[in-house]
């Protein structure tokens, strides 16, 4: 079975690896991460504390900051201080922002063409085990202040000179990152 568990990883990861470069030759390319992709997540939890912002897209802080300043100046977010800690910055998706979410159907098309080979009741029973999945690892994973590789990605690596599955980041020997890691999908 565990030969069997690895081909299903294998494909698993392929089946990532394809979309991304689906993703990539678009006419109009859709990005899950970046600038998109938090406006995506606001348009969908509402006002956000920064910080919790950088977990569900599993970002550096001052890689979020500088992001936010781009969506910011462009009208399409707030960053206003919490009334009750200075020190804490809310994030919330401007009316601007969520017509452009609404206006940008690229995503709705590429979706339709990733997932074109499964009839409806093969998509449900696909989101049904991939939640099981995604359940029983996040069950698994330790909080991030207990990651052996730190915080930043930084420090003891798996067997292969890295992070598992690519560290808290992911990247390009590790796996996928951001929405594609095991911590949240949006």
């Amino acid at each position: 079975m565990t030969n069997d568990k690895r081909a299903l990883l294998g494909k698993f990861f392929g089946f990532m690896h394809g979309t991304q470069r689906l993703a990539r030759h678009q006419e109009r390319p859709y990005h899950l991460r970046g600038q998109n992709r938090a406006l995506v997540i606001l348009a969908k939890k509402g006002t956000l504390i920064q910080s919790q912002l950088a977990e569900i897209m599993d970002i550096r802080p001052s890689s979020l900051t500088e992001l936010l300043a781009k969506l910011e100046e462009r009208g399409l977010i707030t960053r206003t201080p919490d009334e009750n800690d200075k020190r804490v910055t809310n994030v919330a998706i401007t009316d601007e922002g969520k017509k452009l979410i609404q206006e940008d159907d690229s995503a709705d098309d590429l979706l339709d063409e990733i997932f074109e080979g499964l009839s409806d009741e093969e998509l449900t029973q696909l989101n049904d085990l991939m939640d099981k999945l995604n359940n029983s690892l996040k069950s698994k994973l330790p909080d991030r202040d207990e990651e052996p590789w730190g915080p930043h990605g930084h420090g003891h690596h798996g067997p292969f000179g890295r992070p598992p599955f690519g560290g808290p980041h992911g990247g390009p020997h590790g796996g996928p990152r951001g929405p594609h890691g095991p911590r949240d999908f949006f």
